[in-house]
């Protein structure tokens, strides 16, 4: 001690670590392993709440996802044991075919699978992309009476027709029992085909010294090819005809659904128009319009669109959903 005291600052430090380095060195490692483990089980936490604000591009954005998952956590009451994810990064536009877009149709299909996605906030264009394939729940199913007739009082319901989603959908199937149906009539065809090569080596050990027999197989043999061969061009005819209707009756019904509600693209905000329900069949809302929710007005979120807030219909928290939308008109 007293040859410390005897020492300079800097002579001090030296001495200390020429004796002490194992000791500070492995004092630093423990530490290092402590935050790395203590990390690791925070970011490990089970998923509490999962929004995604899909292709929300702007100028620029002002807050931190961190800092709007900490704030809504504390106004939902989702303690720290859970974690909140608010992705605010995520594009996907279903017209462009490109590695980076696949990826990210994965990532979102992978969040719809697993149950993980509680809510959406898209732009019009890909919003009825996903509503007319039956991802998005029919809001008088999660919001009260006065909730609703607050949104419709303000003209913000997005609505799609249930009739197109079904008929979509019975396309789809038309396409599948189409493509069955062409199968069994290729095996049809290949049996034909082994049946008639049968009879033919049958027919050639028949007694060959009769001509007239012969002659008179050889008639019959060409008049059943024949109608074989009529037989299966009428098949296959039938079975082209059919998938012909069913490809050109499902373009007509894209072709009606863009007309109707927007191509899925990034509409332009000058260029949106709400979809009208009076002109639907089965109207079904679907979808809020937020374009001046203070949270993204504030935040420079969807600056050039306009923004459609839903509720996936496979969330099991829609409770939470619903308190996230309070949460972006009110903070």
């Amino acid at each position: 001690m007293k040859k410390l005291g005897s020492m300079s600052f800097g002579k001090k430090i030296e001495y200390i670590f020429d004796y002490y380095k194992f000791h500070i060195i492995g004092v630093v490692v423990a530490l290092v392993l402590i935050f790395s483990v203590v990390g690791t089980l925070l970011n490990n936490k089970p998923l509490g709440f999962y929004a995604m604000l899909l292709n929300a591009q702007g100028s620029g954005f002002s807050t931190e996802e961190k800092v709007l998952e900490a704030r809504f956590a504390d106004m939902a009451g989702i303690d720290g044991s859970e974690k909140v994810v608010i992705d605010t990064t995520a594009t996907y536009n279903p017209n462009v075919n490109s590695q980076f877009n696949m990826a990210e149709n994965a990532k979102i299909t992978a969040l719809f699978a697993s149950h993980d996605l509680d809510a959406l906030v898209i732009d019009p264009g890909v919003f009825t992309y996903y509503a007319l394939n039956g991802a998005f729940t029919d809001l008088r199913e999660v919001l009260s009476e006065d909730e609703f007739g607050k949104y419709e009082s303000e003209n913000r319901i997005y609505y799609i027709d249930g009739a197109i989603r079904e008929k979509m959908k019975s396309l789809d199937a038309a396409d599948i029992d189409a493509t069955s149906l062409s199968a069994e009539e290729s095996g049809i065809q290949e049996k034909t085909v082994s049946g008639q090569a049968d009879n033919a080596s049958k027919e050639a050990e028949v007694n060959q010294d009769s001509d007239n027999i012969s002659g008179g197989n050889s008639v019959n043999e060409n008049t059943e090819s024949k109608n074989s061969k009529n037989s299966d061009d009428e098949s296959t005819t039938d079975v082209e005809s059919l998938n012909q209707n069913a490809a050109e009756t499902l373009d007509e019904m894209e072709q009606f659904a863009a007309d109707l509600m927007g191509t899925p693209d990034v509409v332009a905000r000058e260029d949106f128009m709400l979809p009208d329900p009076e002109k639907m069949e089965k109207p079904i809302p679907v979808g809020i319009i937020v374009t001046d929710v203070k949270l993204l007005s504030e935040n420079g979120y969807f600056e050039r669109t306009v923004p459609v807030f839903g509720v996936p219909v496979v969330s099991d928290r829609k409770e939470l959903a619903v308190k996230f939308l309070q949460f972006l008109e009110e903070c």
